[in-house]
C-alpha cells in the first residue's frame, strides 16, 4: 500500500498542473469570449442534474397549465402560472401586459436565441478546453525535452528527468478526457433539453397572442354623401 501511494504521488505536481490548467483556461476564454468562462463556472452549479429533474415538469403539462389559467381568468391568469423556468415566466409576464401579437412574436424569438446563446456558451466554453488541453500539454512535454536535451544532462539521469516533463502530457489529458469534455457533454444535454422545452412553450404562447392580441383591422369611417340640394 505504501509503494502505490508512494507511486501516485509521482504522478501529482501542484505547480506544474496548475501551470497547465490555467493555460487551458485562458485559451478556452480566448476562443469562447469575455463573459465565457464566469459563465462557464457558474454553470457547474447544476451540472450535476436535468432540468425539472425534481419536479418532473415538462413542455405537455405546461402547456396544459397555461390553457387552464387562460380559460379560468384571461391573459391575467397566466401571471399565477408557476415554473422552474425562469425563462418562461419572463415570457407569460410579457405576454399578460404585450398590446399587438406581432411586437411579442418578435421579443419572445429574440429573447429565445438570447437564452440559448448564453446556455450555449458554457458548453463551448468546456468544448473548447477538451480540445485545447491535449495540445498544451504536449507543448508543455516538446519544451521540457528540448531543454533537457540542450542542457547535456546526465544518461543516468535523464530517466526521472524525462519522466517530469512527460507529467504536461498526462495533465493535459487528464483535463480534456476526465474534466472538460464530460462536462461539456452533461451542459449539452441539458441545453438540449431546455431548447426542446422552451421551443414548444413559445410556440405555444405565439398562437395565444395571435389569438387574444389579434391586431384590429383599422376601421376607415367614410364620411356619407352630402344630401343634394333641391333646387
Amino acid at each position: 500500500m505504501d509503494i502505490l501511494l508512494t507511486n501516485i504521488w509521482r504522478f501529482f505536481d501542484p505547480i506544474l498542473f496548475g501551470v497547465v490548467l490555467g493555460c487551458v483556461l485562458a485559451m478556452a476564454w480566448v476562443q469562447s469570449g469575455r463573459h465565457s468562462i464566469v459563465r462557464a463556472f457558474a454553470a457547474l452549479a447544476n451540472c450535476g442534474r436535468n432540468p425539472f429533474e425534481e419536479s418532473g415538469e415538462n413542455a405537455t403539462y405546461m402547456c396544459r397549465r397555461i390553457d387552464f389559467a387562460l380559460r379560468e381568468q384571461g391573459l391575467v391568469g397566466l401571471e399565477n402560472v408557476r415554473s422552474q423556468d425562469p425563462f418562461v415566466l419572463r415570457i407569460l409576464g410579457y405576454l399578460v401586459n404585450a398590446k399587438d401579437s406581432k411586437d411579442f412574436e418578435e421579443w419572445v424569438r429574440l429573447e429565445e436565441h438570447s437564452v440559448a446563446t448564453k446556455e450555449n456558451m458554457s458548453a463551448r466554453f468546456w468544448f473548447s478546453a477538451a480540445e485545447i488541453a491535449p495540445a498544451i500539454g504536449l507543448i508543455g512535454t516538446i519544451t521540457g525535452l528540448i531543454q533537457l536535451f540542450a542542457t547535456g544532462i546526465d544518461p543516468l539521469k535523464m530517466g526521472p528527468a524525462m519522466s517530469f516533463t512527460l507529467l504536461t502530457s498526462l495533465y493535459g489529458l487528464f483535463i480534456s478526457h476526465i474534466v472538460a469534455f464530460p462536462i461539456h457533454v452533461r451542459l449539452n444535454t441539458r441545453a438540449e433539453i431546455l431548447s426542446a422545452y422552451r421551443a414548444k412553450v413559445v410556440e405555444h404562447a405565439i398562437d395565444i397572442a395571435n389569438h387574444e392580441l389579434s391586431a384590429v383591422a383599422p376601421v376607415h369611417f367614410v364620411p356619407a354623401n352630402p344630401a343634394k340640394r333641391v333646387a
